[in-house]
């Protein structure tokens, strides 16, 4: 059992591996922030209409919580593996006929490699993701009430809130809550 355990995890990591060692297409560097510190992740991109987009293969992959809660990305592409990330916003997609799209585009470009990832990935739960570069005023992501109430109820512990109005209700005189 033991040997026959060995022989897939061995012929999986030779697949994973040959996906990775083969030079198929363009490969980006997308930063997101979480709490002050910045993460970098690797990842496919793909053009369509003009339009970028990268595909999170698991819904539950790190950066594409990160980008939920702050969806003011840094992009650097492997042309320009010193240059300073690029501004962009994400914005997570949920349509399937554009995710069919940017799959067939994948596909196209990243050919072995995406075929090889594929086998290990349920694509029906992929969520795309589309980018647009932060100078455009018409970029910015349409917020998620969700994320807004999350990012009001992350203050520091050393945050106090303001004080209320004088005669303001809810609070007595020099009470502690």
């Amino acid at each position: 059992m033991r040997r026959a355990m060995l022989a897939i995890g061995i012929g999986a990591g030779i697949l994973v591996f040959g996906a990775l060692a083969l030079d198929e297409g363009e490969l980006v560097t997308l930063s997101t922030e979480k709490g002050g510190r910045l993460y970098s992740t690797q990842l496919w991109i793909v053009e369509i209409d003009g339009r970028e987009f990268v595909r999170a293969n698991r819904p539950s992959a790190r950066w594409l919580a990160r980008l939920r809660a702050n969806p003011a990305v840094g992009l650097r592409r492997s042309g320009a593996a010193h240059a300073a990330a690029e501004p962009y916003w994400a914005q997570p997609i949920d349509d399937q006929a554009l995710r069919a799209r940017v799959d067939a585009e994948i596909l196209r470009k990243y050919r072995f490699a995406d075929r090889t990832w594929g086998r290990f990935a349920d694509r029906t739960k992929a969520q795309l993701v589309e980018l647009r570069p932060r100078g455009d005023s018409s970029a910015a992501p349409r917020q998620d009430p969700s994320v807004i109430t999350h990012q009001t109820e992350t203050l520091s512990p050393s945050a106090t809130p303001p004080a209320p109005a004088e005669g303001a209700p809810g609070r007595g005189s020099g009470a502690s809550s």
